[in-house]
């Protein structure tokens, strides 16, 4: 039974909460009735995005599409718009033509976290960030003659053209509680579903309705659209004062703190428990917090008082804790591997996009 005030809070926000749905669908609607017309680029664009707020994945997935097509001899670039990160305009990372544009020696403030995280594990990829996906396209096109654009949290934006439309769902929140903000966590309303050329089901390993999800999916997308299961692990840990790299299993009932400041929290404390590590302590920040040395003390203090014997946080995070002072504890990063059954499926999907554009 809802008590009063939660009931009451419900009814003064329905009306906004209606007009933002609105809003949204009146947007998409302008783009499938051709109002709006969505700008195409030269290159095969590959998006990548979800229908929730919140992590889905994304940015381990783009990870993975990228460096594969890489790995085929495809000419690829990233396009991102650099969330929450503190500068305007275009700005590039791994821009060979520019031995100052060294990855290594940038702020996540002027380029994100999560560019500057991806272009530091693809170095030899180009990370474009605007906000302008299509400018960036063409900067991509143009500079590093790309073949190939990975759009980064792309599924919302409508204006730019894509050859394949890949839609995350998170089997820890599936379909984000089936309404928008600020009673539920979707981006648009579940009909988006129908815009998805293949849908990737992240975290896979978790218990979830499946039948469920997949019988919404079935209902929005029909049957032609495939439906893949993914999951990852962590599979090393990443000391931060130092940066070397040991295998996770070395660290099988130490007791860890966890910190961090992502979009689910809770699914790298259950990812941290399936390797054998202890959780003695958890402190949670919103997601793309700017962490600051009062921060760091704190957390420290708090693993010191749990007795924790070391600080586990993620490689995202990691980015916005440099050139703050670790304290006693040693503080490390966990890295992740995808995994999945369907990675054959995946990629062939892949490659038959990038056949169909360049025929």
């Amino acid at each position: 039974m809802i008590n009063t005030p939660k009931k009451l809070t419900r009814v003064l926000l329905w009306a906004p909460s209606k007009l933002y749905e609105l809003a949204v669908r009146l947007r998409v609607a302008a783009y499938e009735t051709d109002y709006l017309k969505p700008k195409k680029l030269d290159a095969t664009v590959i998006s990548v995005g979800n229908l929730t707020l919140g992590g889905a994945g994304k940015t381990p997935m783009v990870h993975y599409i990228a460096r594969y097509l890489k790995s085929e001899d495809h000419r690829v670039a990233i396009l991102t718009r650099g969330y929450a990160r503190k500068s305007s305009g275009m700005r590039v990372l791994n821009n060979p033509a520019k031995e100052s544009d060294e990855a290594a020696a940038r702020s996540y403030l002027e380029f994100g976290d999560e560019p500057l995280m991806l272009a530091r594990s693809l170095p030899d990829i180009p990370i474009i960030v605007n906000i302008d996906r299509y400018d960036a396209g063409r900067t991509a096109e143009q500079t590093f003659g790309s073949d190939v654009l990975v759009l980064d949290d792309g599924y919302q934006h409508l204006s730019l053209a894509r050859d394949l439309n890949i839609l995350l769902i998170d089997a820890t929140d599936t379909f984000g509680g089936f309404e928008m903000p600020p009673f539920g966590r979707l981006r648009e309303p579940l009909y988006g579903l129908k815009r998805a050329d293949a849908v990737i089901v992240t975290r896979a390993d978790r218990a979830f309705d499946e039948a469920q999800t997949q019988a919404i999916i079935r209902h929005y997308c029909g049957d032609g659209v495939p439906v893949m299961y993914f999951y990852s692990g962590i599979t090393a840990l990443r000391h931060l004062a130092t940066g070397e790299v040991y295998e996770v299993k070395n660290f099988a009932g130490w007791n860890f703190a966890v910190a961090c400041g992502i979009g689910n929290p809770q699914a790298l404390s259950e990812d941290i428990l399936q390797v054998g590590i202890n959780i003695v302590s958890e402190k949670f920040f919103r997601d793309h917090h700017g962490f600051t040395q009062t921060d760091l003390d704190q957390i420290t203090r708090a693993a010191k008082e749990a007795g924790a014997d070391a600080i586990l946080t993620t490689e995202k995070d990691a980015i916005r804790l440099e050139g703050l002072t670790y304290g006693d504890i040693p503080v490390y990063a966990a890295q992740l591997e995808i995994q999945s059954d369907d990675e054959v499926r995946l990629k062939s999907l892949l490659l038959r996009t990038m056949g169909r554009r360049q025929k």
